[in-house]
């Protein structure tokens, strides 16, 4: 237990107290007060020492007062200090934190300034992230496949100035393959590369100009069709008109396909004219002419390298009289034909059960096609596009079906779509596609592309027995979730 300690007056008054006991008068008047006995010389000596004592103790207390007092100013002394530190320490807080806040508020100041007129303002990011689930049933193989595939895509488009733009983009890829950024979920959980997937400058002098160069989006108009496959990026450059919002509209392109140091380059020159008109009920019409020409192409192996390399069902030779034997190297394979392409495409969107239906159409013929002695030289697609699936609004849906047939030498067989039909000429059949939205930027998409190969010209099999056969049926299903951000 803690002792509260003695004041001064407190202690002056026990003092003056066992002092006015111990005088002689007041002992005799306790002697006197008292019944008369006979007292032993002894007492008197006790009471003498116990006084002695008490003035001891009390000397003690006095000096362990003393000592108390002492401590109890020391104490209030480092409080006062402490409590003069502290207001110090908040004091310099205090302005620290207005430091801080000035800084802040500057920094903020700086990037809002930035954001409205610097490079924040200047940048606009986007990606995207499908998953798919694909079974390939194709006939004569000795078993049905399945795999797991994903594809990522992550890019910018910067403005540099009001009429000057540029959009980078990477993709996942498998051999650089032009026709598709997917990536197949195998090879022992290896590192999946990514490459560069757009790359292009954009520049508009005019409202109605633009002239584009670099790795760039299509620059003509197609339509749903396998005519094109949608992950194709043109390389080269191209100028594009419009009228407005509704009219006519034009472009003109050169696609570099092949560089060659001591041999003509291969590319393809193009036009397209057309026009368009959006009424305001949502729905839309669409009709469009394009010429493709494609030069070197002919006697050459214009084929990507690596693992996506092939013709793509195009027709072939060999021999010197055809390939140019320094080009093609020791395969002595090479395109047999030419490919000067015209093409006719149109569309037309109105209202069904207030729902958006679109109808469209595409017809091309290879004016160049000589090789093979029948002239496979015509591609054809219909279909029609049902509802809408929208981005940002959950529980919409769109379903859509497309025939479509591509003769041998019809297509270059490097720009088709590489789902439909095995991705190459001389097939057709049918495609289904169902889209749902199930949630703000995420889809679900369900294709069926039920079609056949070798539609004009037999393949030789060897399941179950050797056989050349033709009209090989080629079974594709994708089931793919799409995330977009």
């Amino acid at each position: 237990m803690q002792r509260s300690p003695l004041t001064g007056a407190a202690v002056a008054a026990l003092t003056l107290t066992l002092t006015a006991a111990a005088t002689p008068s007041n002992a005799t008047d306790a002697v006197n007060a008292a019944p008369r006995t006979s007292v032993a010389p002894a007492a008197g000596v006790s009471l003498a020492a116990d006084l002695e004592a008490l003035k001891t103790q009390l000397a003690a207390l006095q000096a362990r007062l003393a000592e108390l007092e002492a401590a109890q100013q020391a104490g209030a002394q480092k409080l006062q200090q402490t409590a003069e530190q502290t207001e110090t320490l908040a004091q310099t807080s205090t302005e620290q934190q207005e430091a801080i806040d000035r800084g802040a508020d500057n920094l903020a100041r700086a990037l809002g300034e930035s954001a409205a007129s610097g490079w924040v303002a200047r940048w606009q990011w986007k990606g995207d992230f499908r998953y798919r689930n694909e079974t390939i049933d194709q006939q004569y193989t000795t078993a049905t496949r399945n795999r797991d595939r994903i594809r990522a895509r992550f890019g910018a488009m910067a403005r540099v100035n009001d009429t000057m733009r540029v959009e980078l983009q990477l993709a996942t890829t498998e051999g650089a393959d032009a026709r598709s950024s997917n990536q197949s979920l195998s090879d022992v959980n290896s590192r999946k590369p990514i490459e560069l997937d757009v790359a292009y400058m954009e520049w508009m002098p005019a409202e109605a100009w633009r002239i584009t160069a670099g790795k760039m989006r299509y620059p003509w108009v197609r339509t749903s069709s396998f005519f094109f496959d949608n992950d194709i990026n043109p390389e080269g450059f191209a100028a594009s008109w419009q009228q407005g919002a509704n009219g006519f509209f034009g472009s003109a392109f050169v696609t570099r396909l092949a560089e060659r140091a001591t041999f003509a380059d291969s590319s393809m020159q193009g036009v397209q004219g057309g026009y368009r008109n959006v009424y305001g009920d949502g729905g839309r019409v669409l009709v469009a002419a394009s010429y493709y020409d494609h030069s070197a192409v002919r006697g050459y192996n214009t084929i990507q390298a690596g693992s996506a390399g092939g013709y793509f069902g195009n027709s072939t030779g060999s021999g010197a009289a055809l390939c140019r034997t320094a080009v093609v190297g020791a395969t002595g394979t090479c395109l047999a034909d030419d490919f000067d392409v015209v093409e006719m495409l149109g569309e037309w969107q109105f209202k069904l059960a207030d729902r958006p239906l679109l109808l469209y159409a595409n017809l091309a013929r290879n004016t160049a096609a000589k090789f093979q002695a029948q002239g496979l030289d015509t591609a054809y697609a219909v279909g029609f596009n049902y509802g809408r699936a929208v981005a940002s609004i959950p529980g919409t849906w769109e379903f859509g079906y497309l025939y479509q047939k591509v003769e041998k030498d019809a297509l270059f067989g490097q720009w088709i779509d590489s789902d439909f039909a095995a991705g190459s000429t001389d097939g057709g059949g049918s495609a289904f596609r169902v889209a749902y939205q199930i949630s703000p930027n995420a889809r679900v998409n369900v294709s069926y592309l039920m079609t056949e190969t070798n539609l004009d010209v037999p393949v030789a099999v060897t399941v179950p027995t050797p056989a050349t056969v033709r009209g090989r049926d080629y079974d594709r299903l994708q089931v793919d979730v799409n995330w977009t951000f």
